[in-house]
């Protein structure tokens, strides 16, 4: 399945996105979601699986998106490479209104190391639970599958290669909202199960009207 991914942000316009955003803090994943990551080398733990969240039926608007994308505080010293929040129609995940009824898309990226070793998170809002559930089963396909643990009140792991793009993916729903993590061009893990752990944590904290504060170990 071919997803869009539009263009690289400046790390000046990113700075300007996130500039916008209410200051992250306090703890980390581990200590702010009850069952939390640890950094590890990539295959050494088995994670356990998320506790169970409240299905939400709260829609967030535009700066709710841009609250629950993990900005540069959130995310243990790493590098910001781009960020943005658009309107949804248009992706490939969500081609039209009539196809899908996805309101906004949000999207962050950071580099992990080198040039091409990456580590991106995707939210797009619905206005239910119900369309949410569609927009996850049309984003997720049929793409291999991988054992992950369960993220958010629903999730799929698989791998996808194709439109440029190859690496290990969590596309869950939270409430009302689909959200991916992926991490293409190196080893995915421990970043998928601690970035994904941490993406629900804080669209629930944002669902629920509070501050996210959910954040990952220092890199």
């Amino acid at each position: 399945m071919s997803r869009t991914r539009l263009a690289v942000a400046t790390t000046a316009v990113v700075g300007v996105l996130w500039g916008t955003l209410t200051a992250c803090g306090g703890d980390d994943v581990s200590s702010s979601g009850g069952s939390g990551g640890h950094k590890g080398t990539s295959g050494s733990h088995t994670p356990k699986s998320a506790p169970t969240v409240p299905d939400s039926a709260t829609v967030l608007n535009e700066d709710q998106v841009k609250s629950a994308l993990p900005d540069p505080g959130a995310m243990g010293g790493l590098e910001a490479v781009s960020a943005y929040v658009n309107t949804a129609d248009g992706h490939l995940d969500c081609p039209s209104v009539q196809e899908c009824k996805g309101k906004w898309f949000g999207s962050a990226k950071y580099a992990l190391s080198g040039a091409t070793h990456y580590a991106n998170f995707e939210i797009t809002t619905y206005s239910s639970a119900q369309d949410a559930r569609d927009g996850m089963k049309r984003e997720a396909g049929s793409n291999p599958a991988l054992s992950k643990p369960t993220f958010g009140n629903e999730s799929r792991a698989y791998t996808m290669s194709g439109g440029g793009l190859q690496g290990e993916y969590v596309t869950m729903r939270v409430g009302t909202v689909v959200a991916t993590t992926f991490v293409e061009g190196g080893a995915s893990e421990p970043m998928l199960t601690q970035g994904a752990r941490m993406f629900a944590e804080r669209i629930t904290q944002i669902e629920a009207g509070h501050k996210a504060t959910a954040t990952l170990p220092q890199y």
